[in-house]
């Protein structure tokens, strides 16, 4: 399994720890996260997080369910491999 990079997005109420703990998702599989970058929404309360980072394709599944198994996280999902603009969703 060769680690390629990917793009997600995650959708999370507006919390001060959320970055940090989906860095640990990444961080716990030794996954190295190369962007991240947080974006503003039509709701005050929720922000889209776009993270940027190198893992096997095969992981994606697992990793998308992880994400979503933290409390503020309302979506994630994965970018296609042709997205070329990040905001463009």
């Amino acid at each position: 399994m060769e680690n390629q990079s990917s793009r997600i997005s995650v959708y999370a109420s507006d919390t001060n720890q959320v970055l940090s703990r989906l860095l640990q998702v990444f961080g716990k599989s030794r996954f190295e996260v190369s962007y991240m970058q947080v974006f503003a929404t039509e709701d005050d309360h929720l922000k889209r997080i776009i993270v940027e980072a190198a893992f096997p394709k095969e992981m994606m599944t697992l990793i998308l369910a992880r994400i979503e198994k933290i409390i503020e996280v309302h979506r994630a999902f994965a970018h296609r491999d042709d997205d070329a603009d990040p905001t463009a969703i």
